[in-house]
């Protein structure tokens, strides 16, 4: 019997199993390069980007069980390194043009002097930054010389629904929602009247956004900060909110919190979270679709006005 003739590899085979190996070392590196962040001491003060959540026990849980908050996986770390160089970036094109942002991530807290009558809502806050104010401007607002700014990023999906600061309070998605809770909060712990939003996505130009003094805001975050605060000094929980797939989805504590669904339960890959919700907008367009395609194009049987 002859033995089978092995097949000799060509050199174009050789160079391509080498530049994959060259690709995947590239990658593993990229990766190994973003590596999951400790969590941070979150004990004393209740932060301004999360307050407005929906879910008081997930903001007790982030007080009194910080240590235990689960990383963020790879991708995410992958989404927080490009809003961070998108924000960089808006902040340069509104440099060039002569509107330097300053004071780059400046914190406040309600345990700031002059902040004397917020101090048991135990709130700390970060501020993008601040836009100079070379303007005259109307009494009380004489003295006006900047404004805290917020720069947020958005996925491209989000776009449309975002367009004003009133799109973004009624918003049905948490996290977008926030965006004008935690600005609220900065202009609070600043003393500032206002402030900026600014919402950057990729391939748009900035979208800049004024936004005032939210009493109404200001009013919901409060009540929330003193629930969250009794509850951490009397070392009790409150009850988890009615189970919701998004949020209880994507809360970090949820292997503490352990949330019932009132239906089978099926764990939710985070990578397919943007999947899911591009499906669920595009099921709501269905009917509208089919609607349409009947009138206009039709079928053989049944043809549309423009059918062939």
């Amino acid at each position: 019997m002859k033995e089978a003739t092995q097949t000799k590899a060509t050199p174009e085979e050789l160079l391509y199993s080498q530049l994959n190996e060259v690709a995947a070392e590239m990658s593993a590196k990229l990766d190994a390069a973003r590596p999951a962040k400790d969590p941070w001491d979150h004990s004393l003060n209740n932060w301004a980007s999360e307050i407005s959540h929906p879910c008081a026990k997930n903001l007790v849980h982030c007080r009194v069980d910080w240590r235990d908050r689960q990383p963020m996986d790879l991708r995410g770390r992958w989404r927080v390194d490009e809003g961070i160089r998108i924000e960089w970036e808006v902040k340069k094109w509104l440099g060039d043009i002569g509107f330097e942002i300053t004071q780059s991530q400046r914190r406040y807290s309600t345990d700031d002097p002059g902040l004397e009558k917020y101090r048991d809502l135990h709130i700390s806050c970060k501020v993008d930054g601040a836009s100079p104010m070379n303007r005259t401007f109307p009494e009380p607002f004489s003295k006006l010389r900047e404004i805290p700014v917020e720069v947020k990023t958005t996925n491209p999906n989000y776009w449309d629904s975002t367009k004003t600061i009133e799109d973004i309070n009624r918003h049905p998605k948490f996290w977008i929602k926030k965006m004008t809770s935690q600005l609220n909060v900065g202009i609070v712990l600043s003393k500032s009247p206002g402030g900026l939003l600014i919402i950057a996505t990729f391939g748009k130009k900035p979208r800049i956004l004024p936004m005032l003094f939210s009493q109404e805001l200001w009013d919901r975050d409060q009540a929330m900060a003193h629930k969250v605060n009794a509850h951490v000094a009397a070392g009790t929980y409150p009850e988890p909110m009615p189970f919701d797939a998004t949020v209880c989805g994507m809360c970090n504590f949820n292997h503490l919190c352990r949330p019932i669904s009132p239906t089978k339960m099926t764990q939710i890959d985070p990578t397919d979270i943007f999947k899911l919700e591009q499906y669920l907008e595009f099921k709501d367009h269905k009917k509208t679709f089919e609607g349409l395609h009947a009138e206009l194009i039709g079928t053989k049987s049944k043809p549309g006005k423009y059918h062939g």
